[in-house]
């Protein structure tokens, strides 16, 4: 029975520590811009600047930032600084440009336009280092 209390304590305690670091060390910030009511189409829209910040000691070469159905653009013109890759019913992930890494310790910014409020669902799904 103390065996059993005890691996599950070590269990337990692996656990959290697990939570606690990320499996890339990139954070994703979202800053609100602006949110506007566009009248002649009667939606509400707002504009967000996405921050991914390496925290890391190498150089991101790549990086794949998934998402949902939350993220619905404006139109397509409405996403910059980033490549986007299209599922069948919505954005599947976002890439950097092939001319762009991201510097150990340094962050690059994209943004986007969305209908609403709210930002979109936003993870890091892969990270290829230079």
């Amino acid at each position: 029975m103390k065996s059993i209390i005890l691996l599950c304590s070590m269990l337990l305690c692996i656990s959290f520590v697990a939570a606690s670091y990320p499996a890339y060390p990139v954070s994703i910030q979202h800053k609100l811009i602006g949110t506007w009511q566009d009248g002649s189409r009667g939606q509400t829209y707002s504009q967000y600047d996405i921050v991914l910040s390496n925290h890391g000691n190498k150089n991101i070469k790549q990086i794949v930032i998934g998402t949902d159905a939350t993220c619905r653009l404006r139109d397509n013109n409405s996403i910059w600084n980033v490549k986007v890759v299209d599922g069948p019913s919505f954005i599947d992930f976002l890439i950097l440009p092939s001319y762009q890494d991201i510097n150990a310790g340094a962050s690059y910014t994209f943004g986007y336009i969305i209908h609403g409020s709210s930002p979109a669902n936003l993870f890091v799904k892969n990270v290829i280092y230079a």
